[in-house]
Parts: structure tokens; C-alpha cells; sequence
């Protein structure tokens, strides 16, 4: 498996992009079959992993000890996503409640 850094750029005004999930970047030619283990909106980044070779340079190649030391040093808190549950909670939508009043 192969591991990488994306930045998650900012607007005018400075707040991050909006996104969808599964997002890793901006780039001319992806990575296939990838699979994002982190988006740090706080910071701007985002970690992901593909069996692709990494060849961008839109994006920094990590070994695999490079982005465990990075995940394991992440804080849980606003605008932080690490794994597939917490992922998935930044992309599920409130539905909003109209009680006709």
C-alpha cells in the first residue's frame, strides 16, 4: 500500500473548500482506488492511502511509519476526521425539521 499528504485549500475568505467524500486533492492524472484515512480541515490536509504508485506532484508520498506517527498525532476535535466512522459523520447530512409554524 501506498500512503500521501493533500492539501485542502482555502477560499477568498479563508475557509476550506467544500468537499465530498472520499476528496483527496486536485490533480491532473489520480491515483486509483483510494481510500482517505484522515481530512484535517483544520490544518489543511489530508492522508490517504492507494495500491497505486504515487507519482503526483500534487501530492507528498509518506511511508508507512510516516503516516502512522502522523495519525497517531492528530487530536480529535472540530474539523479533525480520522477513520471510516468519524469520516462518514462529516458527510451525514441533519435533515432539517419543518413543523409548518
Amino acid at each position: 500500500m501506498n500512503y500521501f499528504k493533500f492539501e485542502i485549500p482555502t477560499n477568498a475568505d479563508g475557509s476550506r473548500v467544500t468537499y465530498s467524500k472520499g476528496w483527496f486533492g486536485t490533480m491532473p492524472k489520480c491515483p486509483a482506488n483510494v481510500t482517505v484515512l484522515l481530512y484535517n480541515d483544520k490544518e489543511g490536509y489530508g492522508i490517504a492511502q492507494t495500491p497505486d504508485p504515487i507519482k503526483q506532484p500534487e501530492i507528498t508520498e509518506l511511508t508507512s511509519i510516516q503516516k502512522d506517527t502522523e495519525l497517531k498525532a492528530v487530536i480529535d476535535e472540530d474539523g479533525v476526521y480520522k477513520g471510516a466512522i468519524r469520516i462518514a459523520s462529516k458527510f451525514t447530512l441533519e435533515a432539517e425539521v419543518n413543523d409548518g409554524g
